[in-house]
């Protein structure tokens, strides 16, 4: 038993660490094969359709391979969409939180450190929304770091754990007595 789940944290630690390092600090290789699918998408369906030309192409086989083709370069625009449209939806969220957080403040119920707390907490939240907003490739690449910085510390994480469960499966005492 604690022989798998040694085994399960070692694998877990080493993708973690891997994937961790690719997506913090190794960017362009993340793209290349969102890049390297779009393609292979696209020149399958690229060969569909000219392959179905000399057949008697039907409607179905037209429009899939003209799907296939906007697939794969939607595959391949992917990274950029994702590089920027999460920090301009987070960017977003964080505004209307904070502005909700300083109007929360501004209300007369609310004791004097009580409101001092929300305004902070408020311009903090309005503040780093429209860095996100407004220097979405910045704020992208600042997240993507940070998590590939979080994923290697689970990695890490993973071989400790793994670690101690080899140090138990060592100082195990076996029930079975022979005789």
């Amino acid at each position: 038993m604690l022989k798998k789940i040694h085994s399960d944290y070692i694998t877990k630690g080493v993708v973690l660490t891997i994937s961790g390092a690719l997506i913090g600090f190794f960017p362009g290789v993340i793209s290349m094969l969102f890049y390297i699918i779009g393609g292979i998408i696209i020149v399958a369906s690229v060969i569909m359709l000219l392959s179905g030309f000399g057949e008697g192409m039907d409607g179905t086989l037209f429009g899939s391979g003209i799907a296939g083709v906007i697939v794969g370069a939607i595959v391949c625009l992917l990274p950029r969409i994702i590089e920027v449209g999460i920090p301009i939806i987070a960017g977003i969220i964080f505004i209307v939180s904070g502005i909700s957080r300083l109007f929360e403040a501004l209300k007369k119920d609310k004791s004097p450190a009580s409101r001092k707390a929300g305004l902070i907490f408020g311009g903090i939240l309005s503040v780093f929304g429209a860095f996100l907003l407004f220097s979405p490739f910045k704020a992208g690449a600042i997240v993507r770091i940070l998590i590939g910085i979080l994923m290697i510390g689970l990695g890490i994480f993973n071989f400790y754990v793994a670690h101690v469960a080899k140090q138990r499966m060592d100082n195990e005492v076996s029930d079975i007595i022979d005789v």
